[in-house]
């Protein structure tokens, strides 16, 4: 037999949690029904605050036959400049553009739709999809992750701040 002693949740915890659920549902539901702001994007907070952009690139992707990712210049889309091998590495490169490929699938926008990388001035690495207008702060990765993007910038090699 079991020493078990069924004991009820207290009253009090059971409304506390009830108010909880329904200060939650209600802040939802303010911004879905346009009562309170929708938050901005960092990027966008740093272009609104006027925070130049230091160094960007145009970039398409595209599954090549082989099953790498080429990374494709958006302005000479002729060849890759560089690619990702299928199983490599480099997985959050992949994984961040299937992830966006999904909003683009929904959208019926093609995979030539270019995306832009820009490195801002407070060092921040950001990339938006320009079909879609989604953007994704690749800081928030951490530093292995952002350094698979920040090799993809013009003249990479030479600028400073590489590992941050």
């Amino acid at each position: 037999m079991s020493a078990h002693v069924e004991r009820p949740i207290p009253k009090p915890v059971l409304w506390g949690i009830a108010a909880m659920v329904a200060v939650t549902f209600a802040l939802t539901g303010s911004v879905a029904l346009g009562l309170m702001e929708r938050p901005q994007p960092a990027s966008k907070v740093r272009a609104a605050a006027g925070v130049p952009v230091v160094a960007e690139r145009t970039l398409v992707f595209r599954d090549l036959p082989d099953g790498s990712l080429g990374i494709f210049d958006g302005k000479a889309a002729q060849a890759p400049f560089a690619s990702v091998a299928a199983g490599s590495n480099e997985g959050f490169v992949r994984g961040v553009i299937r992830s966006m490929s999904r909003e683009r699938r929904m959208k019926h926008v093609g995979p030539e739709a270019p995306y832009q990388l820009r490195l801002w001035a407070d060092g921040r690495l950001s990339l938006e999809d320009l079909a879609t207008g989604r953007t994704v702060e690749l800081d928030s990765f951490g530093a292995d992750n952002r350094r698979a993007f920040w090799r993809l910038l013009p003249g990479a090699a030479g600028m400073a701040g590489e590992g941050a």
